[in-house]
């Protein structure tokens, strides 16, 4: 009896191993897409710069795409992209017709918040448009020109609260690298940050790089705004002089900078969901590297001053393995620092 069960299961195996694919997996990549639409998901409003570049994206991207689907924007706000996140993760489909603008602190939040429901490494990255670097302005008014100097005195941050770059990287830097910031939370938004630069409120604020250069650019020409600090991997080519983020800590204090930074190297980056295939995922990774070189593409940034700074998928995923293949007890350690600050800020 036993053996005609197995001689029967055996059978079975061998019809299912020539059935024919589903339609979704057998379907030429070079037709699937034809007469598609695909959302760009973003977990943000649309007027932001994550709505800017997959807009961006869904106007050039398409033209290099198979089938040439429309690229249709899909807004999902909430609890700082952590929604966007978990519905991109679990529950959006996976055959290649959606595709998430991920929120640049995926990699943040899987390492450090002990809840999160998806992971930096499962998503397969397409590629990134832009980075998200940042720095830390000072006000001339605050006679505070170098990084140094905040060692000496007390800087005033200000920020739209503790659980971001701008004010966990600066605490951190107060425990390895003697600084002294001092962070005010609970601003609205940007535009009341930089008003209370303006009236002496605080010294100053982080921004990002692009946001810097494009609103305050002639502010920092004219040394109204001074840079002094890169809140970024490594230091940025537009201020070589100052120092990075990174270049602080060691052990689980430098881990933790990485996790920080990670969030300026992500920047504004496109990904599908873990179980889109494979096939799909290199045809939009190599619309993408076409996009990024089309003399259209280019053309439309340097006429609205739209920042790109691409970075391929492949190139993506390894910064991203890089952080990820940290020990477990680093990470744990890390994650035990990163609570503490949490804690201390409030």
């Amino acid at each position: 009896m036993r053996t005609a069960s197995l001689a029967f299961a055996a059978a079975v195996g061998a019809v299912l191993a020539f059935a024919p694919l589903s339609p979704a997996r057998a379907q030429s990549v070079d037709t699937f897409f034809a007469g598609k639409d695909v959302r760009i998901l973003i977990g943000a409003a649309v007027g932001g710069t994550y709505g800017l570049y997959a807009q961006l994206a869904a106007r050039h991207m398409r033209e290099h795409i198979p089938g040439k689907p429309n690229l249709i924007l899909q807004s999902m706000p909430g609890a700082g992209g952590l929604v966007g996140l978990n519905y991109s993760y679990n529950v959006a489909p996976k055959d290649g017709t959606l595709m998430h603008l991920v929120h640049a602190e995926v990699l943040y939040e899987t390492l450090l918040t002990r809840e999160a429901k998806f992971d930096a490494q499962g998503y397969q990255w397409i590629g990134r448009i832009a980075d998200a670097d940042s720095l830390v302005l000072a006000t001339r008014n605050s006679k505070l020109t170098t990084f140094d100097e905040a060692k000496m005195r007390e800087p005033i941050l200000g920020s739209t609260g503790i659980a971001n770059i701008y004010a966990l990287g600066p605490l951190l830097l107060n425990r390895v690298a003697g600084t002294k910031f001092k962070i005010i939370g609970g601003y609205k938004g940007a535009s009341d940050i930089i008003i209370a630069m303006e009236r002496g409120e605080v010294d100053g604020a982080g921004m990002t790089l692009a946001n810097a250069m494009t609103i305050h650019g002639d502010k920092i020409k004219n040394g109204d705004f001074k840079p002094y600090l890169a809140l970024s991997a490594k230091r940025l080519a537009a201020f070589p002089d100052i120092p990075a983020m990174t270049e602080f800590g060691s052990g689980p204090s430098r881990l933790l900078m990485d996790v920080y930074a990670s969030t300026g190297t992500i920047g504004r980056a496109l990904a599908y969901p873990p179980g889109v295939p494979a096939d799909r995922v290199q045809v939009m990774r190599d619309a993408f590297q076409t996009m990024v070189k089309d003399p259209a593409f280019i053309a439309e940034t340097r006429k609205t001053n739209i920042i790109v700074e691409p970075m391929s998928g492949e190139d993506l995923t390894a910064e991203i393995a890089r952080v990820m293949k940290t020990p477990k007890e680093q990470v744990d350690a890390a994650r035990q620092i990163h609570e503490d600050l949490l804690k201390s800020a409030k």
